[in-house]
């Protein structure tokens, strides 16, 4: 049957896109049924097939250990004593740079021998360089001892670095109640001692540092 209708202005978007199907003010005349179901199925294909919105872009993770002071990554096995030093103060603020030995100051006389460290240096914990304690546990007398804060000690290999790390470990444990050991931090070919003075949590700081 014919029908005539007034059509009023409706507007139908779907949330998420630009898309919009307007159907605007006219007058249909001699309009039948079939043809308004048509229309009607028009518009909602219309509205389904709109893309869908784009998803958040994901986040991106970010080392902030191995970033230089540029901002560029190094890899630590790259880095030398003194650098991963620096790399230990922006994470632990109260860490200072004692000294960087070579072959003539490195107290050990170790240093660039076959199979032990090529690069060394020693740092303060301020947290525990002022303590009375500290200067009362220092080896032979040395301001840079570890008691004062730590060593960081690189190798060639990270087996030289393991042996080594090993080698303190158990000549630590062999005094027994005789010595409080320093704890013993190892990522691959570096090494890092820490004051025995820190408390567990404070010293952890050290070995995440490097992992």
């Amino acid at each position: 049957m014919p029908i005539q209708a007034s059509a009023t202005h409706a507007s139908t978007t779907r949330p998420g896109t630009l898309r919009t199907l307007t159907l605007r003010t006219l007058t249909l005349r001699a309009l039948t049924l079939p043809t308004v179901t048509v229309l009607l199925s028009v518009a909602a294909a219309a509205c389904s097939s709109a893309p869908p919105a784009a998803a958040p872009p994901a986040p991106v993770a970010v080392n902030s250990l191995a970033g230089s002071a540029s901002g560029t990554s190094r890899p630590l096995a790259a880095l030398d004593a003194a650098a991963v030093t620096q790399q230990l103060i922006r994470v632990i603020p109260s860490v200072k740079l004692t000294v960087t030995y070579d072959g003539t100051t490195d107290p050990n006389g170790k240093l660039g021998r076959p199979h032990q460290y090529v690069s060394k240096s020693a740092f303060d914990d301020t947290r525990v360089s002022g303590l009375p304690k500290a200067k009362e546990d220092e080896s032979r007398g040395r301001r840079d001892s570890i008691s004062y804060g730590g060593t960081v000690e690189i190798f060639a290999t990270p087996e030289d670095a393991r042996a080594w790390a090993d080698y303190i470990d158990q000549g630590q444990q062999a005094m027994g109640s005789l010595l409080t050991p320093d704890y013993i931090f190892r990522n691959g070919t570096v090494v890092v001692r820490v004051s025995h003075l820190l408390t567990t949590e404070q010293a952890s700081a050290y070995g995440r540092a490097i992992a």
